[in-house]
């Protein structure tokens, strides 16, 4: 067999072979060929001076090339790099420790760094061989490549490492997680809750652990949730969401979106279900608001059409001619816009009465701030109030500046409201008093404007509306129930 083949090095003519080989380890070098190459791991053997006397196929392997004849393994290995497992260069060969103390090296894994650039992971056992006198007269070194198992080693800590980050990446969120979740088996007992859930249900971890999945659902919307769980214990159903009532133990009927998946072995049978909970409450108190408010907003276009209609047509009965008839229109149009502008600026929530009256005063005060006077406490207006006070406000603005205080520069006008007990109720009292116009005469018969007053007044609000042409101003007194005129 050839060198090339692993074959003893110490072949050949005589003048190849070291001197100094001691009878031993000559007896052993010139022992048959088969004996080191039978072996299952690679090995070698070296005198007391480190000098490799014999190695095997498997060495050769290890090695990737063979070492000269009588070639020391310092100098074979010169050009190879040993590491520790963790990286670190390591500071001497194993072999060399083992020649200068004497002692064993038993299943050591180092990293091995070839000429060729090639790493590789051995586990080495060197153990020294002494003479009959107890003289080290060498070594037999046995390695075996481990890179595999070393790779499959790390790829499992690997594995158990990332496997430990994610269960406690999903412990964190699932215990941290914003929205609630639940895992409940086949008897409807709790098995695990997050705290998310317990805060939407207002009970601890210990008083769900110990209850049962649908004691505290609202009675009206059990039934469907129900089913539905007892479909997915039974198999017959995967995945299903609900919304639904629940009743907190402080009182509170709150709403919550469930959604419920079951987790099932390999071969079917359930584990526990997974149920994931949701607060909204809010989101449905908005649905409520939105759907109130389109009730609200379609009620008011159909009464907002019908006051334009019953404006257009009381204006017409009332006027001669097209040019007063479109005149006196589009100023009680104005009016009613306005109105809305405001309500719309508040949602058609409320509106504030001292806006009211300055927005249709407002032409006349900027000419002289003593030409209109606003006296009273801030009070805030329900919509209809707002509506029906805004028409009757234009009907006396736009009579005091044809006819009344307004249509004269020394003229003026004080509005003043306040509260007022009367018949042990509360009213929200509104004086118009106009000054320093021309002399006030008793219309010869009512016109469409104090029908109007009189009539929306008492119609819409419940109040009265009273008229007193006193010859020095016109003077309007307005009580509403407090109840039908303040928002707050």
């Amino acid at each position: 067999m050839s060198r090339a083949e692993g074959m003893p090095l110490l072949q050949g003519n005589d003048a190849q072979r070291p001197r100094t080989v001691p009878p031993l380890l000559n007896a052993i070098v010139r022992s048959p060929e088969s004996l080191l190459n039978v072996l299952p791991v690679a090995t070698f053997l070296c005198d007391a001076e480190g000098r490799i006397l014999q190695f095997n196929r498997r060495a050769l392997e290890i090695w990737g090339r063979a070492p000269a004849p009588g070639e020391k393994h310092d100098s074979f290995s010169a050009n190879t790099r040993f590491y520790e497992l963790d990286g670190t260069q390591a500071e001497s060969t194993l072999l060399a420790s083992v020649l200068a103390t004497g002692l064993p090296v038993r299943d050591i894994e180092r990293k091995v760094e070839r000429p060729d650039g090639s790493q590789i992971v051995v586990a080495v056992n060197i153990e020294p061989i002494r003479n009959a006198r107890g003289d080290l007269v060498g070594a037999v070194h046995c390695m075996v490549d481990v890179s595999e198992r070393q790779r499959m080693t790390l790829a499992l800590e690997d594995s158990r490492r990332n496997a430990r980050e994610q269960e406690q990446r999903l412990a964190a969120t699932y215990e941290h997680a914003a929205i609630g979740i639940a895992e409940i088996a086949s008897d409807g007992h709790f098995v695990r809750v997050n705290e998310a859930i317990c805060a939407i249900t207002g009970r601890s971890r210990e008083d769900l652990m110990s209850g049962r999945l649908f004691r505290d659902s609202h009675p009206d919307d059990i039934n469907a949730d129900r089913e539905a769980f007892g479909k997915q214990v039974a198999g017959e159903l995967d995945f299903y969401s609900v919304e639904k009532r629940f009743k907190r133990p402080d009182g509170r009927i709150i709403w919550i979106s469930v959604r419920s998946s079951p987790v099932r072995r390999a071969d079917g049978r359930l584990l526990y279900i997974v149920r994931v909970v949701q607060d909204i409450t809010e989101h449905k108190q908005s649905e409520l608001r939105q759907k109130l408010l389109l009730d609200e907003l379609n009620h008011r276009v159909k009464n907002t059409l019908a006051t334009v209609q019953s404006l257009a047509s009381q204006t017409a009965r009332s006027t001669s001619s097209p040019k007063h008839f479109s005149n006196a229109f589009e100023g009680r149009l104005i009016a009613l816009s306005k109105a809305h502008d405001q309500l719309t600026r508040h949602h058609w929530e409320n509106a504030d009465l001292r806006e009211l009256l300055s927005a249709s005063l407002a032409p006349y005060a900027a000419a002289s701030p003593e030409r209109v006077v606003l006296r009273g406490e801030d009070v805030v207006l329900r919509p209809r109030a707002v509506l029906t006070l805004a028409m009757a406000v234009h009907e006396l603005t736009t009579n005091a500046a044809k006819y009344g205080a307004l249509s004269v520069p020394a003229g003026s006008v004080e509005v003043q409201w306040q509260p007022l007990e009367r018949d042990r109720r509360t009213w929200l009292s509104l004086e118009w008093r106009e000054s320093g116009g021309p002399p006030v005469q008793v219309p010869e018969r009512r016109s469409f404007g104090t029908r109007m007053i009189e009539g929306s007044i008492a119609a819409e609000l419940g109040g009265t509306a009273t008229l007193d042409y006193a010859p020095d101003g016109l003077r309007c007194l307005v009580l509403i129930p407090w109840t039908a005129a303040a928002a707050k």
